[in-house]
């Protein structure tokens, strides 16, 4: 027979699934209707769309999909680890769940897809042992939960197959229910500034902008945006750190012609606009070093001059062309 404290333990475990199972919340989601939660939009796009024959199963219609969850509340939200006791353990890094109810689930294909939100990492001093067995004190990054940045998207793809000429019946499952909003959270984000701290860069101070890869600096001289050498007193190599209010990024303004480093125009990587998303900027220091990467608010692209061009792509957070080197005018 078993215990009484046992029973009561499995009996705690089965209300704590059942409060988490059933306390999620459903939707009907459409390529034409995204839906919004709490600051989250969450959706996804038909990227293509074929007939398809399965084995001897017959023709499908086949679809090619990328889902998506956008931050469009204007501030960075977290889920903070918990402390003390977590009896299914820590809090979930997962924000939304997208669930096909018409796929077939063949070979290779989908009837699901969940994103994840990013690891939230600060600098902390921790406790450590040295080769002596001695408690030392030692400052790194450490996590303290999940999150999505203000303008952030995080998407994934996956191919869909439904019954032949029926479009995909989607049901999206919110599981964010733990996101907070950064002012709330209880500390600043010292790994890239947040909008409770001072700016990390003096927005009344010029900066060169240098390639640590080529040694080139960022200019529009001769109109469009290069990476090139410079001459010392060029306005044109000079720009303005400015940070955007509410949020951890920046606008990075040319000093000679006042437009914008962007993603905004198709044909060009300046802009007048200081008002698009694709004109803002999070400026992420790289860990032991003196570098930075430039990651655009709008799609998530690195500012890089991997083919020699400046151009903002999805090139690895690893690769040289995509760091920089900020350097203050005298």
């Amino acid at each position: 027979m078993k215990s009484p404290k046992l029973i009561c333990l499995c009996l705690l475990l089965a209300c704590i699934s059942y409060s988490q199972i059933f306390g999620q919340q459903h939707y009907a989601v459409s390529d034409s209707f995204p839906v919004t939660q709490n600051g989250l939009t969450m959706g996804y796009t038909i990227k293509s769309e074929e007939e398809k024959e399965v084995g001897n199963k017959g023709n499908f219609s086949r679809y090619s999909i990328k889902f998506f969850v956008t931050n469009t509340s204007g501030e960075a939200k977290i889920m903070l680890y918990k402390d003390g006791w977590n009896i299914l353990g820590n809090v979930s890094d997962q924000l939304v769940q997208f669930n096909c109810l018409n796929a077939t689930g063949a070979r290779f294909t989908s009837k699901s897809a969940t994103l994840n939100a990013a690891p939230c990492n600060v600098i902390a001093i921790v406790e450590d042992k040295d080769a002596n067995g001695k408690i030392v004190k030692n400052k790194r990054f450490v996590q303290i939960g999940s999150w999505i940045r203000a303008g952030q998207t995080f998407s994934t793809s996956a191919i869909i197959i439904v019954p032949l000429n029926e479009k995909p019946k989607m049901e999206l499952i919110y599981l964010a229910n733990m996101l907070q909003p950064m002012a709330s959270a209880g500390y600043a984000d010292n790994q890239y500034g947040s909008q409770n701290q001072a700016p990390l860069f003096d927005p009344n101070s010029f900066v060169k902008i240098k390639s640590s890869w080529k040694n080139t600096f960022l200019n529009n001289q001769y109109g469009p945006l290069s990476c090139s050498n410079i001459d010392n007193d060029w306005w044109s190599a000079q720009w303005q750190l400015i940070p955007v209010q509410g949020t951890n990024y920046y606008l990075i303004k040319n000093r000679w012609k006042e437009n914008y480093i962007s993603t905004e125009m198709p044909n060009s990587i300046l802009s007048p606009n200081s008002q698009s998303q694709g004109s803002m900027w999070m400026i992420e220091p790289i860990l032991n070093s003196d570098q930075y990467r430039i990651r655009n608010a709008a799609n998530g692209a690195y500012l890089n001059i991997l083919s020699g061009d400046i151009q903002a792509t999805n090139v690895s957070s690893e690769s040289f062309s995509a760091k920089w080197l900020i350097e203050y005018q005298p």
